[in-house]
C-alpha cells in the first residue's frame, strides 16, 4: 500500500486520465528500484560480487635433499708462486720488461747499468795479477836462498819465506775481492725464479735505485690457491684434505683444502684457510673473489625448503604451499639444520608438494594463486676432469 500510494503522489500531471508515456514508466521503475534499495532488497544482478584475482607467485618443490652444517665465506684468489724482485746492488736500471711479459725460470726481468762494476772489476783483476807475479818471485827467492845452504845466513831464508806466505794471503784477497765484483756483476741482472708473467713494473728504465728497492713483481698465473678466514669456533671442524664448494662467477667446483693456519687472529677471531684451486679453464686469476663453502658435519637426508619460503612472524614459523585448488594454504613449521639455500623443516609438509617462494609474505591462507615462475637456486657446477683436485 505504501508504494502504490507513493506511485499515485508521483504521477505526471500530464497522465491525468490516461495511460502513462514511456518516459513516465521509466521514471516510475527507477524510482522504484531506488526504494527497493533502500529497503534491503537486493536483486541477483545489482548484488555480484566483483571476481577474485590470483596473487602472483613463485614456488618451489619440497624436497628430500642432503644437507650438512656448513659456514660460508668469501675467499681470495692468489698465486701460489708470487714473488717481488727487488735490485741487489745500487745503481742505474737499464732495461726493465714490459708488465704481462710471460717469462721462463732463470729468465732475465730488468738490467742495471754495469759500467763502474766493470772498470771496478778490471782494477781488480789487475790487482790479481800483480798479486801472482809478486807471489811468483817470492818463490824463487826463497828457493835459492835454500840451495845456498850455509852460506846464507838463516834469519834471511826465514824472512824471504815470511814475505812469501804474506805475498799468498794478499793474493788470496785480490781473488776475493773479484769474486765479490763478479757476484755483483751477476746480481745487476733479475732474472725470473720460476715461469711465470710479470705483473708489475714498479720502477722504470733509467731511475737510480738502491740495493732492496723493489723493481718488478711476477706472479705464476697456472699455480693459484684460495686464501680465506674462517671463524675461530670452526678451527677443529676444518682440515687438511677436506672438500669444500666453490663458487666463481655463477659455476660450482670443488676444491681441497691444502693447508689450515689454526694461530687465530685475537682482533678478528679469524683463522686462515688455504684451499688449492683446480685448473677449471680461466675461470679463476689472481685477485678474484669466490664464495666458499666449507662443510662442518656429516650430511643429513632431510625434507627441505629454500630459505625463502620461510615466513617468521610472532606467533611462529610457516610456510605457504599450493593446494590441490590452486589456492594458499599455510603450514607451520620448524626450521632444521641448512644449508646453503635450503634448510630442512618439520611439519605436516610432504616432498613433491609445492611452496611459495615468492610472495608469501601478503597471503592469510586461501587466496587464489597464480603461478608466475619456479625459484632456481643451484648455480652451474663445472664436470670437468680437470677441475678434480689431487688426491
Amino acid at each position: 500500500m505504501h508504494i502504490k500510494h507513493y506511485e499515485t503522489a508521483t504521477a505526471h500531471p500530464t497522465c491525468a486520465g490516461g495511460p502513462p508515456s514511456r518516459a513516465t514508466w521509466g521514471l516510475r521503475v527507477h524510482r522504484l528500484a531506488a526504494a527497493l534499495l533502500a529497503a534491503g532488497v537486493a536483486t541477483p544482478a545489482l548484488a555480484q560480487a566483483p571476481p577474485e584475482r590470483p596473487s602472483p607467485v613463485e614456488i618451489a618443490r619440497a624436497e628430500v635433499r642432503e644437507l650438512a652444517p656448513s659456514v660460508h665465506a668469501t675467499g681470495l684468489v692468489r698465486s701460489r708462486a708470487a714473488a717481488d724482485l727487488a735490485a741487489a746492488v745500487a745503481g742505474r736500471l737499464q732495461w726493465v720488461a714490459e708488465p704481462g711479459a710471460a717469462v721462463t725460470a732463470g729468465q732475465v726481468v730488468a738490467r742495471l747499468d754495469t759500467r763502474e762494476l766493470s772498470l771496478a772489476r778490471a782494477e781488480q783483476a789487475a790487482r790479481v795479477k800483480r798479486a801472482e807475479v809478486n807471489l811468483q818471485a817470492l818463490e824463487r827467492e826463497v828457493t835459492r836462498l835454500r840451495a845456498s845452504g850455509n852460506a846464507v845466513p838463516r834469519f834471511n831464508v826465514d824472512q824471504a819465506q815470511a814475505n812469501r806466505d804474506i805475498a799468498e794471503a794478499d793474493l788470496q784477497v785480490a781473488r776475493a775481492l773479484l769474486a765479490q765484483t763478479d757476484d755483483q756483476l751477476a746480481r745487476s741482472r733479475l732474472t725470473a725464479p720460476f715461469a711465470g708473467v710479470v705483473s708489475d713494473r714498479v720502477r722504470r728504465a733509467g731511475e737510480e735505485v738502491g740495493r732492496g728497492e723493489v723493481i718488478a713483481r711476477i706472479v705464476n698465473p697456472d699455480e693459484l690457491e684460495i686464501r680465506m678466514f674462517v671463524p675461530l669456533r670452526h678451527v677443529r671442524a676444518v682440515q687438511p684434505g677436506h672438500e669444500v664448494d666453490v663458487v666463481a662467477d655463477q659455476r660450482e667446483f670443488t676444491a681441497r683444502v691444502s693447508s689450515i693456519v689454526p694461530a687465530g687472529d685475537p682482533r678478528t677471531q679469524s683463522f686462515e684457510v688455504l684451499i688449492k684451486a683446480p685448473p677449471v679453464d680461466g675461470l679463476l686469476a689472481a685477485g678474484n673473489t669466490v664464495k666458499v663453502r666449507l662443510p662442518l658435519g656429516e650430511p643429513q637426508r632431510r625434507l627441505s625448503v629454500p630459505r625463502d619460503a620461510l615466513v617468521i612472524r610472532a606467533d611462529g614459523l610457516y610456510i605457504v604451499k599450493l593446494n590441490g585448488e590452486k589456492r594458499a594454504e599455510r603450514v607451520a613449521v620448524k626450521a632444521g639444520v641448512a644449508d646453503g639455500d635450503w634448510i630442512a623443516v618439520d611439519g605436516t609438509l610432504k616432498a613433491g608438494e609445492s611452496v611459495v617462494v615468492r610472495g608469501a609474505e601478503g597471503l592469510r591462507g586461501n587466496e587464489k594463486l597464480d603461478v608466475v615462475g619456479v625459484f632456481e637456486t643451484e648455480p652451474k657446477r663445472l664436470s670437468l676432469q680437470a677441475a678434480k683436485p689431487d688426491a
